[in-house]
């Protein structure tokens, strides 16, 4: 069964992304834009907590967002050294033809599914990312320990050094 997620997993991202490639919008562009529609205007610091990265990161991010016409920056109205970060019009105008179109998606995967079984999806897909951290951090843990014998193409478990040489236990 986990071999069926890992294959609709990249069809859905696919899908995902096919709106906003049309946009130019890689994944980190997206993320932070559909926080911003989700907020609406926010403090820098708070965008940044909310994707999850580093303030610097948030800063070039936003920087870009502003050059191509997706966000604006003003400043706060008590805080000086604060900025408040908001979508622009055309932004809001795009999300929202985005958001109907992955609805319309929704729809017609999900539409005619019977309630009781779109609650119990709902359900099990919950347990599935309260569980997929610490599942897959153990399972990498696990893998790591086990990693004693060497990986195909490889002399004793280690990758090769710069210019194939293989490197000593000692690099």
């Amino acid at each position: 069964m986990i071999g069926r997620l890992f294959r609709l997993a990249p069809r859905l991202m696919e899908l995902q992304e096919l709106g906003a490639r049309q946009y130019g919008l890689g994944f980190a562009r997206g993320r932070a834009l559909w926080a911003l529609r989700e907020s609406g205007p926010v403090l820098m610091r708070t965008l940044s907590q909310a994707l999850g990265v580093s303030p610097r990161t948030v800063t070039d991010l936003v920087d870009a967002l502003e050059a191509d016409g997706w966000v604006t920056r003003s400043p706060h109205p008590t805080d000086r050294r604060a900025t408040i970060i908001a979508l622009t019009t055309s932004a809001e105008a795009v999300l929202a033809r985005l958001d109907l179109s992955y609805r319309s998606l929704a729809y017609a995967l999900v539409g005619d599914v019977a309630p009781a079984d779109l609650r119990r999806m709902r359900a099990v897909i919950g347990q599935l990312e309260d569980r997929l951290d610490e599942s897959v951090a153990k399972s990498v843990a696990t893998f790591e320990a086990g990693s004693s014998a060497p990986l195909p193409g490889r002399t004793g478990g280690r990758p090769p050094a710069p210019g194939g040489r293989q490197r000593r236990v000692a690099d």
